[in-house]
């Protein structure tokens, strides 16, 4: 298999990662010299695919399947157009995407599905998430506490030209559910649990989910996932974010595309490669058969150096990494995807730490002292680990 992936940031990395774990080759494209996929991949273009179309027209044809691994709308379109009608498989469902990249719609959505998910204002009182419509995971999300806090952040992200979502803040557990479909048949693969820093940014993904009931709550995820992606009228894969809380599973946002980060666990605990199960579906007109049996647990999280010190951080802390390459047993890790040792000699660096264990405690305890260890090897201190806290903004 020879897979092109557009887009070499978090997305693409995800891409090149799992399609390396597949056997295949990766034919990565940017319009940026510098991204974290480009070390990952087997071949790496700078190129704008939209200005360039007679250079991506030959790259594509020479290439088995096209994987979008960005979220700039005018390029997914033109992906969309251009790629369908070259006659290349394109991994990715333009239509179901325009609704779950709006919050706005995707709120309507669940509305129309009976899907629980956090009440909008003025339903609800504070304290209140204010975040686009238009954006993902945690960028431009802020968390108002009283009218003054709302209003300024309702300000900034007008100013930025943003349509605002404003909607009761749940507090609670976060699981993240990857559902593939074709031609109305769904799969969900396996839930993770998902942790958060300061800026409201992921900074790290644990698999397989525990906790009180957790088999019950999986269960009603799944058909909660499978709901979703029918409605959508899903032809590909889909991410979906809940939160757990009162007892309920509310959705936060659905992505119909390839996330980053979960994936990468969800394959080291039950070896499900979404890459693979995806090129499989779209080529093979079929979603294949997925074992979701619990091989080991796995712990992925970020880390960032910076100031002499060494801290768990969000994902958005490698989005502006240099070139990643992949270094087995690292620290104590199962693996490590790091710059380069002359990269690490800078001021800033930053790595995603994989680790593995019998249980996601073991896991994530194996993590710990794998930051241990990359701090004592570098001279670096122990900056104490952050959780969002209210009055907390993100970048």
């Amino acid at each position: 298999m020879r897979l092109a992936i557009v887009g070499g940031k978090l997305q693409g990395t995800e891409a090149c990662y799992l399609a390396s774990k597949a056997a295949y080759q990766t034919v990565l494209v940017d319009r940026h010299p510098v991204v974290p996929a480009a070390g990952l991949a087997s071949e790496f273009h700078i190129m704008d695919v939209v200005g360039e179309p007679e250079r991506a027209r030959t790259l594509f044809l020479g290439c088995d399947a096209v994987l979008p691994a960005c979220e700039d709308g005018e390029t997914l379109a033109w992906l969309d157009h251009h790629v369908r009608a070259w006659g290349v498989p394109l991994l990715f469902d333009w239509s179901a995407y325009r609704i779950s990249s709006s919050k706005l719609r995707s709120n309507e959505l669940f509305d129309e599905l009976g899907v629980a998910h956090p009440r909008a204002w003025p339903a609800c009182g504070f304290p209140l998430i204010v975040k686009p419509s238009g954006a993902s995971g945690s960028e431009g999300v802020r968390l108002a506490w009283d009218e003054l806090t709302l209003a300024a952040a309702r300000a900034a992200l007008e100013k930025a030209g943003h349509s605002v979502v404003v909607e009761e803040f749940s507090p609670g557990v976060s699981w993240s559910l990857e559902v593939i479909a074709w031609e109305g048949r769904a799969t969900p693969l396996l839930a993770a649990e998902l942790e958060f820093d300061r800026f409201y940014d992921c900074k790290r993904v644990v698999a397989p989910v525990s906790g009180e009931d957790a088999a019950g709550l999986v269960m009603r995820f799944d058909d909660l996932g499978v709901r979703l992606a029918e409605g959508l009228h899903l032809q590909g894969l889909m991410d979906i974010e809940v939160v757990l809380h009162g007892g309920e599973l509310k959705v936060l946002e659905i992505d119909a595309r390839l996330p980053s980060q979960t994936p990468t666990a969800v394959f080291h605990c039950c070896g499900a490669n979404m890459v693979r199960l995806l090129a499989e579906t779209v080529l093979g007109g079929a979603t294949p058969t997925v074992d979701r049996g619990v091989r080991c647990a796995c712990c992925y999280q970020h880390v960032a150096v910076a100031d002499g010190a060494v801290e768990v951080l969000g994902e958005h802390v490698m989005a502006s990494a240099r070139p990643l390459r992949l270094q087995p047993g690292r620290y104590g890790a199962f693996e490590v995807l790091g710059e380069l040792e002359e990269d690490q000699a800078a001021e800033s660096w930053s790595a995603t730490i994989i680790t593995r264990g019998d249980s996601p405690a073991q896991a994530r305890a194996t993590a710990a002292t794998a930051v241990a260890r990359l701090a004592e090897e570098h001279g670096l201190a122990v900056t104490p680990e952050s959780t969002a806290q209210p009055g907390d903004n993100c970048r």
